[in-house]
This record gives structure tokens, sequence and C-alpha cells, in this order.
């Protein structure tokens, strides 16, 4: 039988942590790391290179393995959730998720999103860059939009494709 007392939670010790992301640089080994400002826990820390590195968790449908998968997503400032996986050592800690705030009174979710945050499910990414894919009944659409260019790909729920550059518009 697992014993809980002697595993590496010391003691059945599940150690959680709420934190900001300070470096989003791993480029050295490239393992999808951040450091993180684990409050509570690494309050006294006023270097932040002085912080561990702490692994990404990735959802299931990034295979992670052999160059599979896809890396993660944060910026410096986002705030997440994770644990520590060797326990109240919290030296090894483990990102699995983000938590959308309101950051100097903007709110973390792309206003797009937030318009229709049912319907209408987004990723945008710190250029501007934009990715939606609106389920609403009737209009279901797909866009893919630059960030700084009024470029675009919109298939639209009748099977259409428009493509608009800076140059022209087509429909397909």
């Amino acid at each position: 039988m697992f014993d809980r007392n002697s595993d590496q939670y010391k003691n059945g010790l599940f150690t959680w942590f709420i934190g900001e992301v300070r470096d989003i640089s791993d480029t050295r080994e490239a393992l999808n790391r951040v450091r993180v400002m684990a409050y509570g826990y690494y309050d006294g820390v006023t270097n932040d290179s002085d912080l561990p590195w702490a692994t990404v968790m990735m959802p299931t449908t990034s295979a992670s393995l052999k160059g599979v998968g896809g890396n993660h997503h944060l910026e410096v400032g986002s705030w997440v959730i994770g644990f520590f996986r060797d326990g109240p050592s919290a030296q090894d800690p483990i990102v699995i998720g983000s938590i959308a705030t309101s950051t100097d009174g903007v709110r973390d979710i792309p206003a797009v999103a937030a318009s229709d945050p049912v319907n209408n499910k987004v990723y945008q990414s710190k250029a501007g860059h934009l990715i939606e894919i609106d389920n609403k009944d009737g209009k279901e659409e797909i866009r893919i939009s630059h960030g700084k260019k009024d470029s675009h790909i919109k298939m639209k729920s009748d099977g259409t494709i428009e493509i608009k550059s800076v140059l022209k518009t087509r429909i397909l």
C-alpha cells in the first residue's frame, strides 16, 4: 500500500501556491519553464533570478514528447496557481494554471472574448494576434487576425472563406 506519510509530499501535505510570473526567458534549457514569485514562500527574494524555475503543466492535448506538443502562453505579470512537487521544501514549483484578474485597471480577458464569453472562445497574443472560435448558433465562424495589420482569415458559417490582406480582400 502507498504510504502518504513517506512520499514526496512530506507527511501528506500537498503544498499549493499562488504567485506572479516574473521571468519567461527559459532560453538556456527551453523546458517550458517560468520563474514565479510564490507569495508566502519567496517573499524575501529581491532578485528574480534567485527564484527557482517552475515547470508549466500542459494539458493532455499537448503531448510534450520528442518535439511534439506546445509551449505555454504565460507572460510576465501573469497570476498563476500551482503546487510544489517537493512539498513544504518549496523548491520545485509546478504551475497548473493562470488566474484572470484585472491588471492596472484592464481586465485580463481580451475584450472581444468578454463581449460574448459563452459563445466566443478567444486567444489573443501580446502583439494582438487573435484567434476566435465563435460558436453562436447560425453564425459560427473562425477568425484569425494579424495584430498590427488589418489582415485576417474568416471561415464563415456558410462555408465561404474570406481572406483580407492589406492589399485586397478575396472571397473563396
